[in-house]
């Protein structure tokens, strides 16, 4: 994950995606346990840059994806959300931000992408 987040930073997406990608495996290849070994969801930073590198349909089916295994999930849904803005996709966006809305309703933290 750190590769791809010095990767994104540095602007190329491509190696970005790439890293977050293979961090998105190793996470999915964790053993189950609680507390998670690794607590922090790749999937949300994939997220999040594929939206920074103008690829919102990518992302949009990563938070898909994370929001199978983690329903309700504030990050993702504040990033599909964005994603779907982003393809003009506004009605659906309007309920999943609805949805986010619940999910972050007594944070204490708001949010401005789908990842620290």
């Amino acid at each position: 994950m750190l590769a791809g987040e010095l990767a994104a930073r540095r602007r190329n997406f491509d190696a970005a995606v790439s890293h977050l990608s293979r961090a998105v495996r190793l996470e999915d290849a964790l053993i189950y346990t609680e507390p998670a070994d690794w607590p922090f969801p790749a999937r949300a930073n994939l997220g999040a840059v594929l939206l920074e590198a103008g690829r919102p349909e990518e992302a949009e089916v990563v938070f898909w994806d994370d929001l199978r295994q983690r329903p309700e999930n504030g990050w993702s849904l504040f990033g599909l959300g964005q994603a779907l803005r982003a393809q003009g996709k506004n009605d659906q966006a309007a309920a999943v931000e609805q949805r986010f809305e619940k999910a972050w309703q007594r944070a204490d933290v708001k949010l401005t992408a789908a990842r620290f």
